[in-house]
């Protein structure tokens, strides 16, 4: 197609919308400040969970099911593993919201799923330590995603496509004019026909009038010492239990070596007004390394205490925690794929995809996913986790 498109940031969702856009046959480009698969942004840390059984609504369920399939697609393409399967565990009190949620997904959507008790837990996982009160919901499509392989792949994909990459590349400005959006790349204007902007906590550098706020959460890496830490006896697992820390851990797939985040254990800019979440360091801060250090050794035994690695990542969250997904009325031919709020790997392919059909004309977003678009009334949630 003669449409001119710029893809501007190629995290997870820019990549996954580049590729899309290439499968389209548009005339695509896509830039980024650093290098793809890079460990510097938000899908930084290796590994991401993946869960078919989504407590966030039965919305996701079509995009996570359209997601896992795009994934296949890009391994079967590019002839690599990103997708390592065993099941996804939620850990919980019947009392949680979010465990609820969870479970009333499955039961509403008819997904395949087990209720477990906590003896039936302990059997199974018993690398995982789990309170007298909590049960577990396990969703067999579960598994983990290796971050940094997708983005390489799926850049490399679109690039045999036909797409453009531009990597350390700087955009300094973006301006809508005359039916065409003008770029200033590394201080020379480029213009081009539509421009998408999936900036992730970088984005009000560009766009600083968009309703999102940016946190920088901890993850910390760890060893098993003794057996008991694959991917089938040691799911991706988050435990949601009411008035408690909420918790992840997600195994690698060497089978010994295994991550963990907590949920307290994150700088959130609007809690830290002095925190500019793109320009602080990635390393863990000491009471970062403290919170993680003391919440592992609650959550699993079996593992050495030390932590071998982590570090921090920038993520940008809505108000509702639902991304922003649209053209922009206030900068016609700008769209955006912005504010993915914590959950936005495991859904980047099929929203990738979504943002193309929009852009070429074949979805309208405010009208078909009206949860996603950017002109939409925000409300503060409910409930709020870390996923």
């Amino acid at each position: 197609m003669t449409i001119k498109i710029a893809v501007v940031g190629l995290g997870a969702l820019g990549c996954a919308t580049l590729l899309a856009l290439a499968r389209k046959g548009f005339h695509v480009e896509g830039f980024e400040q650093y290098r793809v698969g890079n460990n510097i942004g938000a899908s930084g840390g290796r590994s991401r969970q993946h869960r078919l059984i989504y407590g966030e609504g039965a919305a996701y369920t079509t995009l996570l099911q359209r997601a896992s399939q795009l994934w296949h697609q890009l391994e079967q393409e590019q002839q690599t593993q990103l997708f390592w399967g065993g099941g996804c565990l939620t850990i919980g009190t019947p009392d949680s919201p979010w465990f609820t949620a969870v479970e009333n997904s499955a039961k509403q959507q008819n997904l395949p799923h087990e209720r477990l008790s906590r003896a039936a837990l302990n059997q199974r996982f018993p690398r995982l330590n789990i309170d007298e009160d909590e049960e577990g919901i396990f969703d067999p499509a579960g598994g983990i995603l290796l971050t940094h392989e997708l983005l390489l792949a799926s850049a490399e994909q679109a690039k045999q496509l036909g797409a453009k990459v531009h990597e350390q590349t700087q955009i300094d400005g973006i301006v809508a004019r005359d039916g065409a959006v003008e770029l200033t790349i590394n201080g020379q204007v480029s213009s081009f026909d539509r421009v998408i902007v999936t900036t992730g906590a970088w984005s009000k550098r560009l766009l600083p009038d968009l309703p999102i706020s940016s946190r920088r959460l901890g993850m910390s890496f760890h060893v098993g010492k003794e057996s008991g830490f694959d991917s089938v006896a040691f799911p991706p697992t988050m435990r949601v239990s009411a008035g408690r820390a909420m918790w992840n851990t997600q195994p690698l797939p060497d089978g010994k070596n295994f991550k963990f985040f907590v949920g307290d254990a994150e700088l959130n800019e609007l809690h830290d007004p002095e925190l500019v979440a793109t320009e602080a360091t990635g390393s863990l801060t000491p009471v970062l390394n403290e919170r993680l250090d003391r919440h592992v050794a609650d959550a699993v035994n079996g593992a050495h205490r030390t932590i071998v690695g982590g570090g921090t990542w920038p993520e940008a969250y809505t108000h509702d925690q639902a991304p922003l997904i649209g053209e922009l009325k206030t900068h016609p031919h700008v769209w955006i794929g912005i504010g993915l709020s914590g959950h936005g790997f495991k859904l980047a392919p099929a929203l990738g995809e979504l943002l193309s059909e929009a852009v070429a004309g074949e979805v309208n977003i405010a009208r078909d996913w009206p949860l996603f678009s950017p002109e939409r009334h925000f409300a503060e949630p409910q409930a709020v986790y870390s996923r």
